[in-house]
């Protein structure tokens, strides 16, 4: 049974705009290591961090309203799990909120946007 669902669409240029400008300091906030040494590897590395943070953004959509205000972005880690299909790893505050949760994620980004899909169940 669905509990919540979430969705989220980045624009890639705002998005590449804001790396640019706030560089690691951007990224690194939003984003974990993993997540960023993944990204660079890929060569459409400013799209895959996007869809990332476009994922992040979704989950939030589906949590209580006291905890979308301090989300700790770091909690939430988007990763690449068999053949490639994305998977998330939850930790600290959001892995305890969650526990009871089964989440999935869906991504999919252009030259032009990025979009994500959380589902709670």
């Amino acid at each position: 049974m669905v509990q919540a669902v979430g969705i989220d669409i980045v624009d890639m240029g705002r998005f590449q705009k804001a790396v640019e400008k706030w560089g690691q300091r951007f990224t690194h906030r939003i984003l974990t290591e993993k997540e960023i040494k993944y990204c660079r590897r890929k060569a459409t590395g400013v799209q895959s961090m996007a869809v990332r943070f476009a994922a992040k953004e979704a989950l939030i959509k589906c949590l209580p309203p006291q905890e979308k205000i301090a989300f700790p972005w770091h909690d939430a880690e988007i990763l690449s799990g068999k053949g490639g299909k994305p998977a998330i790893s939850l930790h600290g505050r959001v892995a305890q909120l969650l526990r009871d949760k089964q989440v999935l994620v869906s991504l999919s980004h252009s030259e032009n946007s990025a979009v994500a899909v959380i589902i709670l169940q």
